[in-house]
């Protein structure tokens, strides 16, 4: 699992469900984001595309979690500016 396939699945959730959507929201391919989307649902064994999914359940943890990366990100961007 990779935070770009997370970051598709939350685009893919946000765009209701809409692939063609989420790819132009995220300025890349449908056949792209189809297939990192495929190689999640390998790896998580659930189809990720089904409005009941548990996958999609996941929405508003996906969003704290790539928050708070970028969050991490800018700390330790200041913390490397501030000691250069």
């Amino acid at each position: 699992m990779t935070l770009q396939q997370l970051r598709y699945l939350l685009a893919i959730a946000d765009s209701g469900l809409n692939i063609t959507a989420a790819s132009e929201r995220l300025y890349t391919s449908q056949p792209g984001i189809s297939k990192q989307l495929k190689l999640l649902e390998q790896e998580l064994k659930v189809q990720l595309e089904k409005g009941d999914d548990p996958g999609l359940a996941l929405n508003s943890r996906l969003q704290i979690l790539l928050e708070q990366r970028a969050e991490a990100e800018s700390k330790l961007a200041e913390t490397r500016n501030a000691h250069a």
